[in-house]
């Protein structure tokens, strides 16, 4: 499951860059590592997102169970909350003339600036459908060394993280509401019989407040 999160943000940074910053031109966006193997086989102007650390956002993590009703308002069932997971990306240009590279770079820097939540409509359907925001933003940390070096080529980028909600766990059924209990009571072993006695009593359930009330009697 955590596989096809992972897949279905790098989609939606793609879909992104694509309309929001490439458009038609001829900008490759990849994924792969960057190294010089990778590098060398570049045949034009290239946007790499390198994913480079996922963590469980614990700041964000949710502890209460969802009540799901049903169509007359009643709980059916309990839905566990999702775990948030901040997949963290690296954001590099690569070209054959450094200008170039600053110009793409720029222009995905003044993408993923402002924005916080990656918009609805650039999110593949499974992220979509879901009730939580797939948050983003970039990082204001220090740069990790192995990013200073890629492939033997110092590089300039800038680091963004994607929180995305891992889809929860099926819905739980609840159980079936109380229409009546009978709660009994027995004597403490030991206890003199003549001071205590069983009991035993039956609680109904009141009538649900949106039944139609008796009328008013008339004066």
């Amino acid at each position: 499951m955590l596989g096809d999160v992972i897949a279905e943000a790098d989609q939606a940074l793609a879909v992104l860059l694509k309309t929001k910053v490439i458009g038609n031109a001829a900008i490759a966006i990849t994924f792969d590592p960057p190294n010089r193997p990778w590098s060398q086989a570049l045949t034009g102007p290239a946007v790499n997102l390198f994913l480079y650390d996922i963590k469980e956002n614990s700041a964000r993590r949710e502890v209460m169970y969802e009540k799901v009703l049903g169509d007359n308002g009643v709980v059916v069932a309990t839905r566990p909350p999702p775990a948030r997971f901040d997949l963290h990306y690296t954001v590099t240009a690569w070209a054959p003339k450094i200008l170039v590279e600053h110009k793409i770079l720029a222009a995905a820097l003044r993408c993923f600036g402002p924005m916080t939540v990656l918009p609805r409509e650039v999110l593949p359907a499974a992220l979509a459908e879901l009730p939580y925001e797939v948050l983003v933003h970039i990082e204001s940390g220090a740069k990790r060394s192995m990013f200073i070096n890629m492939g033997g080529d110092l590089k300039a980028g800038f680091e963004i993280t994607v929180t995305v909600p891992m889809p929860a766990l099926p819905d739980l059924p609840a159980a079936p509401p109380v229409r009546q209990a009978t709660v009994a009571v027995n004597p403490v072993p030991g206890a003199d019989p003549a001071r205590t006695a069983a009991g035993r009593e039956t609680v109904s359930v009141a009538p649900s407040a949106s039944a139609t009330p008796a009328p008013a009697a008339e004066k």
